[in-house]
């Protein structure tokens, strides 16, 4: 849909560099332009080249690989305890300002979000908390929702020992919108003094989810959050001269599936919309869950496992990577052989053929 609209659409439109890369990555995405993969079968010796993949964190191509990457690597992180599931959103008011300036409200957002937690945190007596948290911009019909989905193991660091939280909510959702509403507009403020003639609601919206429960399935979870992207390619369903038709999710409407339709410039322009500012992370730690502290956890878990003894944890096993069967025999397996780069200058050229075996 790029290869057709997007010339059309620059021509009407400005758009950012960053914009600009993403949208070439997409579109050379396993085209060959980025060079070639040579799988070869195990069983007939059939030999199959894919084109490179792009490894864009926008491109909708390139995430199955990336979560189960993802997933197989935060194992190690998981904590045996229930997680607390918590959304902060900013209103809609704040969209504007994100367009022009999208770094400095996604830097306020996690400020604020930890702030906001470490302050309830200490008048509760709570300790240190640990906190995953992944940015989201979009909602299911593309357009700009900014939220932030934080993911807080239920148990904190009190004088250095694990202390377990037995609430089924972390904090009360209505205190903790009212200071996170200071929170993010403070965190604005330092940065930029003109936001102080933002208007925004009085009320702001943070959602809690029941707490969730250890089990096998929980990192799996996780990553249903974390790493999906803001349209996976299941979702077309038409592409033609009157638009692109996709399919979403009805929340105010019992959840029900249905399907809207675009013209290709709206649909672009609501793409766009989620291109993340170069350099910012998306994914993100803190409290005793920061990268820095990765030793901590590895004590953390020895100390719930000893509390736990009576009653063990099931072990998590690490999900299996993806595997392709050969199309010719039907039953063979395709492993990697060679990968053949492209050149820079000249995508069509190709400079070197690595063999891998």
């Amino acid at each position: 849909m790029l290869h057709e609209g997007l010339a059309s659409y620059r021509q009407h439109h400005t758009i950012s560099y960053q914009q600009i890369r993403a949208c070439q990555h997409i579109q050379s995405c396993r085209t060959g332009k980025l060079g070639y993969q040579e799988w070869q079968c195990d069983d007939c010796a059939e030999v199959e080249r894919i084109g490179c993949s792009c490894r864009d964190r926008h491109c909708p191509r390139c995430q199955g690989y990336a979560t189960q990457q993802w997933i197989t690597k935060q194992q190690a992180r998981l904590l045996p305890c229930r997680y607390f599931h918590l959304v902060f959103t900013l209103p809609h008011e704040l969209n504007p300002l994100a367009q022009h300036q999208p770094s400095m409200v996604y830097q306020s957002l996690f400020q604020a979000a930890w702030a906001t937690l470490t302050q309830f945190a200490a008048k509760k007596g709570h300790g240190q908390l640990g906190m995953t948290c992944v940015l989201h911009t979009w909602g299911q019909t593309l357009s700009q929702h900014i939220h932030l989905h934080c993911l807080i193991p239920a148990g904190s660091i009190r004088q250095g020992r694990w202390c377990t939280i037995d609430n089924n909510y972390l904090y009360p959702v209505k205190a903790l919108s009212r200071v996170f509403r200071g929170k993010m507009l403070a965190a604005l403020y330092a940065r930029n003094k003109d936001v102080v003639h933002v208007s925004t609601p009085t009320e702001w919206c943070v959602y809690s989810k029941a707490c969730l429960t250890y089990s096998p399935y929980l990192v799996s979870y996780l990553a249903r959050y974390t790493r999906k992207g803001m349209m996976s390619e299941h979702r077309l369903v038409a592409v033609d001269e009157q638009g692109v038709s996709f399919s979403y999710r009805d929340y105010k409407d019992e959840d029900k599936q249905k399907v809207m339709q675009l013209s290709r410039d709206e649909f672009i322009r609501r793409y766009l919309l989620h291109v993340l500012p170069k350099g910012l992370m998306r994914i993100r730690h803190y409290g005793f869950l920061a990268n820095a502290s990765y030793k901590r956890v590895q004590r953390i878990v020895r100390s719930i496992e000893q509390e736990a003894q009576s009653s063990p944890q099931r072990e998590l096993q690490p999900p299996t990577l993806p595997c392709w069967t050969c199309k010719v025999c039907g039953h063979g397996r395709l492993s990697l052989k060679s990968v053949i780069t492209a050149k820079r200058h000249n995508p069509d050229d190709v400079t070197a053929d690595i063999r891998l075996s």
